[in-house]
C-alpha cells in the first residue's frame, strides 16, 4: 500500500511541478507582452498561450492540492459528529468525487479524441487542443488515485490517523 502512495504522492508532485512551469511561462510572456507592446511589437498569440498555459496550470495542479488538502472544506457540521460518523460522510464523498472524476476524464479523453479526428488548431498559432484536453483527463484520472489512496489510509489507519499522508 505504501508504494502505491508513494507513486502518488510522486506523481502528483510531478505533475505540480510542470503546473508551476505553466505557471512562471504566463508570468514570463505576460511581461514580455507587456514591455514589447510598448515598442508596438506585441507577441502574436499570446491570448492563445495563456488559455492553453492556463489550463495546463488548473489542471495539473489539482492532484496535488487534493492531497495537500488545500480546496475550501466546509465542515462547521460534520467536525461536531462522532468520528466513525465522520468517517462514513468522508468515504461516501471521496467516492462520489471518484466516480465525479472518472466521468471528467473520460469525457475529457473523449473530447480531445473529437478534436484530434477533426484536427481542430488555434486561430493564431495552430495549436492542435486535443494534448490539453488528454492532460485534464490524466490530470482527472490522477485526482482519483489521490482519492483512492485517501480511502485507503481511512481503511488501513483508522479514523483517527488517516489524514495524513506522512507514514507512520
Amino acid at each position: 500500500m505504501y508504494d502505491f502512495l508513494r507513486f502518488v504522492q510522486r506523481s502528483s508532485r510531478f505533475l505540480n511541478r510542470i503546473s508551476e512551469g505553466a505557471l512562471f511561462g504566463m508570468m514570463g510572456l505576460t511581461c514580455a507582452d507587456v514591455i514589447l507592446r510598448g515598442f508596438r511589437r506585441p507577441i502574436l498569440g499570446t491570448y492563445e498561450l495563456m488559455s492553453f498555459l492556463g489550463a495546463v496550470v488548473i489542471a495539473f495542479s489539482l492532484s496535488y492540492t487534493t492531497l495537500k488538502r488545500g480546496h475550501v472544506a466546509v465542515e462547521a457540521l460534520v467536525k461536531h459528529l462522532p468520528l466513525k460518523v465522520q468517517g462514513v460522510i468522508y468515504f461516501v464523498t471521496h467516492l462520489l468525487s471518484i466516480m465525479l472524476f472518472i466521468i471528467i476524464a473520460y469525457e475529457c479523453w473523449r473530447y480531445g479524441l473529437d478534436l484530434k479526428a477533426s484536427g481542430e488548431v488555434s486561430l493564431t498559432l495552430k495549436i492542435p487542443f486535443y494534448p490539453i484536453m488528454f492532460g485534464i483527463s490524466f490530470s482527472a484520472l490522477m485526482v482519483c488515485l489521490v482519492l483512492l489512496g485517501d480511502i485507503l489510509l481511512m481503511i488501513f489507519r483508522g479514523p483517527l490517523k488517516w489524514y495524513s499522508w506522512e507514514e507512520e
